[in-house]
């Protein structure tokens, strides 16, 4: 998985998740007004997540099959556990202390004390708990145990804490299979308010993307026809990353338009068709400083000749030289590779062949080639020459 945007803002907070502010991935800062509900999407939270999308097979996901028309979404009460261990709440004495507990995790600043499993549990069960103070714990939760607290929170009454929840889930996943997070984010990709859904395939479409399924992938094409940039955006980078060719016609017509945005350019060089190429190139001027690293990327993975002479010649160089990393410069055709395998991690095994026969005769050279990421990246895509005793 990519290493993208590993932080989360609060809800509170202006996003910083996109590289580019306005340009089909920065984000406004969050308003407790933004909820707006559209016709198209009323009450998505009642709708059974795995009717998503069309062509599904039994709904299957991973092997497992998810509940009927009749059961919860993810089957099993997913805070019967938990609501057990806090069936002592009903003790006044007892309630008083958890309400204790949640005014000591409000109080103690997001900075110094992460939220855990046990904060959001206490907050939970404090009937005080304001939706903002929730939203801002959950969204700062990285704690594996807290999962089955926050799959229920998708139902939640208030956007900014679905928005929360839609933020956090990739992150408190930990070693659980990834079925329950799915099933929920694809409801959230269904929410009537503009920030969940673009969490919610922002979530599923990159930060889970080696995560594959159909009702997955229909899930996303829904939102290619979004109202909401960010989220339209954020769909098709998801199913360029999964290299799905019905996403091929949808970029050609938005790139043969004046005006794109980043994350279009993103999932054309994910996708790589060569079609793409030239439509790339009528946009390389105009970016703001921090893209263009980006459409240089891409207009190199859509190029019908491949990456480029220059960059394997540069890695090659590169590794020759020891792989030096004292400064910026000695680094650059490094660079220039990782943030072509940003969104196409499937290059790696192309990259890494061309640049090991650049190699030959270098033996120091080719083991420390062999050592390195880009060779665990091809090795992870199916690169016969990698090993993990490298």
């Amino acid at each position: 998985m990519s290493d993208l945007a590993s932080s989360r803002p609060s809800p509170d907070e202006p996003s910083d998740r996109a590289l580019d502010q306005g340009a089909g991935g920065g984000h406004a800062p969050w308003t407790a007004d933004s909820r707006s509900v559209e016709p198209w999407s009323a009450e998505p939270w009642t709708t059974d997540p795995w009717q998503i999308g069309a062509g599904q097979a039994g709904g299957q996901m991973g092997g497992q099959t998810g509940a009927g028309q009749e059961g919860d979404a993810y089957g099993a009460d997913p805070l019967a556990d938990v609501i057990a261990d806090l069936a002592d709440l009903a003790d006044p004495a007892a309630a008083a202390a958890a309400a204790a507990a949640a005014a000591a995790a409000r109080a103690a600043p997001v900075d110094d004390v992460e939220p855990t499993a046990r904060t959001i549990s206490a907050l939970l069960a404090d009937t005080t708990t304001s939706p903002a103070e929730l939203a801002d714990a959950v969204a700062w939760c990285y704690d594996d145990e807290a999962l089955p607290l926050l799959l229920p929170l998708i139902r939640h009454f208030d956007a900014r804490v679905r928005r929360a929840v839609a933020q956090a889930l990739p992150s408190v996943l930990g070693e659980a299979t990834p079925d329950d997070t799915v099933r929920a984010l694809l409801v959230l990709s269904n929410d009537p308010d503009d920030d969940v859904r673009d969490w919610a395939c922002f979530a599923l479409g990159t930060q889970l993307s080696e995560v594959d399924a159909p009702m997955l992938r229909d899930a996303l094409v829904v939102r290619l026809d979004d109202p909401h940039d960010d989220t339209r955006c954020e769909a098709l980078l998801g199913l360029a990353r999964r290299r799905d060719e019905r996403i091929l016609p949808v970029l050609q017509e938005r790139l043969a338009r004046d005006n794109v945005f980043s994350l279009e350019i993103d999932a054309a060089g994910a996708l790589g068709h060569p079609s793409l190429h030239t439509l790339v190139r009528g946009h390389l001027s105009g970016w703001d400083d921090d893209v263009v690293a980006r459409v240089c990327a891409a207009l190199r993975l859509t190029d019908p000749d491949g990456v480029g002479d220059d960059l394997l010649d540069g890695l090659a160089e590169w590794f020759t030289g020891g792989a030096p990393h004292a400064s910026d410069d000695d680094r650059y055709w490094w660079t220039v590779t990782l943030q072509l395998l940003e969104h196409a991690e499937y290059r790696a095994p192309e990259i890494a062949e061309q640049v090991h026969a650049r190699l030959a005769g270098e033996p120091r050279a080719t083991s420390l080639m062999l050592g390195s990421r880009l060779a665990q990246l091809a090795g992870d895509h199916g690169w016969w020459r990698w090993s993990p005793t490298y």
